[in-house]
């Protein structure tokens, strides 16, 4: 099994990606960390704290920072997600705790614990991973590899011609965590925007897997209605999906290589670059095998130990 951390801001995605994250049998979640970005840090991790519960998965979570390196804080997407951050569909209040540490010291902490063995899974913006570096720089030597979503390098933005969110959420954190010495796989928009889960498939998940699949089709419908007025089909493009998936089958998607930046100012702050003249260690994602990956998704959600 892969050892993960997911650096997280639940989300509507961030469900669909963390439910499959539990029940993969190859992924073994060791923690989770909360960001702001779909909604404040705070409901991020009572948002963390309900999909443990949901999924039956008892492991530590813990807040992170609650706003940007250096920039303003940007307001939460609650236009895409709602303002509980799952469609209005209601979980019960957590009877977990969070964690006593800090996002970046659980991740220090868990990366320190296990050498060269933990995957670092991050979907919302950057700054507990920025941090997590400033407080202990060694871990770019530690950890196995970086998987984000996040960016756009050659496609618009999704929050302004030039950015994707989680990227435009804090640049200068993005900018840190980019030109770290640690390899890092990245999945932007140019990928993300290749899946979609039509409301007919969604459906079938609540049908084959009743509590976890109608938990998710119940809170896609506000993402789902967000997608049909801005992008005119009837589904939702499950983003941070990606990262875990590449994370389990790394085969269905075409990589390229070079070095990676952020914009940290002017028009085009948290536009992403990637420069293939570059050897790197280094890499986006520019296809995946979608075919592959929804079947995988609903199987997974259906074998699951929380099915």
């Amino acid at each position: 099994m892969k050892k993960i951390i997911i650096d997280t801001d639940p989300g509507i995605d961030d469900a669909i990606a963390l439910c499959y994250a539990f029940a993969h049998p190859g992924l073994d979640v060791l923690a989770l960390t909360t960001i702001y970005g779909n909604v404040a840090t705070e409901l991020a991790t009572e948002n963390a704290l309900r999909l443990c519960e949901l999924n039956q998965h008892s492991i530590p979570v813990a807040t992170g920072a609650a706003q940007p390196l250096q920039i303003d804080p940007n307001p939460v997407a609650d236009f895409v997600h709602g303002k509980n951050g799952f469609g209005e569909v209601i979980l019960p209040a957590p009877s977990l705790s969070a964690s006593t540490l800090t996002a970046a010291e659980k991740i220090v902490d868990l990366i320190h614990q296990h050498p060269n063995e933990v995957t670092l899974v991050a979907v919302g913006p950057l700054t507990n991973l920025a941090l997590a570096l400033e407080l202990s720089p060694d871990i770019t030597e530690l950890v196995s590899e970086v998987v984000i979503m996040g960016g756009a390098f050659h496609c618009d933005g999704n929050i302004t011609p030039h950015a994707e969110a989680n990227l435009w959420g804090d640049p200068h954190a993005g900018k840190k965590v980019f030109n770290a010495k640690w390899p890092i796989t990245v999945h932007g928009l140019d990928v993300t925007y290749k899946i979609r889960m039509s409301a007919h498939y969604l459906d079938e998940l609540a049908q084959s897997q009743p509590t976890i699949g109608g938990f998710l089709r119940d809170a896609a419908q506000f993402y789902i209605e967000f997608y049909q007025r801005q992008h005119n089909f009837n589904g939702c493009c499950p983003h941070d999906l990606l990262a875990l998936s590449y994370v389990t089958h790394p085969e269905w998607y075409t990589l390229e290589s070079g070095s990676l930046d952020v914009i940290t100012e002017g028009e085009s702050i948290g536009k992403t670059t990637i420069n293939t003249a570059d050897k790197s260690n280094k890499s986006i994602a520019t296809n995946v095998n979608s075919d592959a990956l929804l079947k995988d998704y609903k199987t997974t959600l259906l074998q699951g130990k929380s099915a």
